[in-house]
């Protein structure tokens, strides 16, 4: 927020609250018999307004600044606003009461504490909240990241593999096209718990990367015909590591 934004947010802050206490000294006048008997409840009243002014005018503000680029927090956003504004309408309804019944500042001080309760718990059960659903995005974000390199590194090796002007290259292409679409069709997430798998069929990926590497440069086809073989044997142990992944992922779940 600019300088310019903060100021007029101020001024707009100030203007409401000003107006708010105007409006209940107003209504203390008219309705409620004058100030001749302003008690501890008058003046409560009177802090109560300014403090839920700030509340619900700041706490909007500052969860909308704060996370404005995420939409994703926006039902949270809007809840928490929902609480202050439920506040807010309770602390006028307290003014309501004090302007119009000869009401105890005793029971005045015991409703704002009530308000204040549920003020604290509301807020704090919506941190709460958005922190755990937070902490669960940030999980299902590394889930999803580590299944992503799998695919990366793959697509990176099937690349590769196309662009291999040797002869005699079919077989090791066509177990390669198996391996891409068992990998896509495996589970799309990484769980805790399968990073040892994870990493062994990385280095299946690594070694099938090396093998293209060594046959694209090699000079006699008795050299091409032993990558092919050592690229499905690598094929065939990255797919017996996807499988033995998937049941382990449906044990971690």
């Amino acid at each position: 927020m600019t300088e310019t934004g903060k100021r007029t947010a101020i001024w707009v802050q100030v203007a409401i609250m000003m107006a708010s206490i105007a409006v209940f000294l107003g209504g203390v006048s008219l309705v409620g018999g004058g100030f001749s008997d302003r008690g501890a409840r008058f003046w409560a009243t009177i802090v109560s307004i300014v403090f839920a002014n700030i509340v619900w005018f700041n706490v909007p503000v500052w969860l909308v600044v704060s996370d404005a680029r995420n939409k994703g927090s926006f039902p949270f956003q809007f809840t928490a606003m929902t609480f202050c504004t439920l506040y807010a309408a309770g602390v006028f309804c307290m003014a309501l009461l004090v302007m119009a019944t000869p009401v105890a500042s005793g029971w005045v001080f015991v409703g704002h504490m009530v308000l204040l309760f549920f003020l604290a718990t509301s807020l704090g059960v919506y941190t709460m909240a958005n922190r755990a659903v937070e902490a669960m995005d940030v999980a299902d974000h590394i889930a999803k990241a580590g299944a992503e390199q799998l695919n990366f590194q793959l697509k990176s090796v099937a690349d590769r593999a196309a662009l291999c002007e040797q002869e005699g290259v079919e077989e090791a292409k066509t177990a390669l096209d198996d391996l891409v679409e068992s990998l896509h069709y495996a589970t799309g997430e990484s769980l805790p718990g399968s990073e040892g798998v994870d990493a062994e069929i990385r280095a299946h990926f690594d070694a099938i990367d090396k093998a293209w590497v060594a046959m694209d440069d090699a000079a006699d086809e008795a050299a091409v015909a032993e990558g092919v073989q050592q690229i499905c044997r690598e094929v065939k142990a990255a797919k017996l590591a996807i499988s033995r992944r998937e049941d382990l992922m449906k044990t971690l779940r």
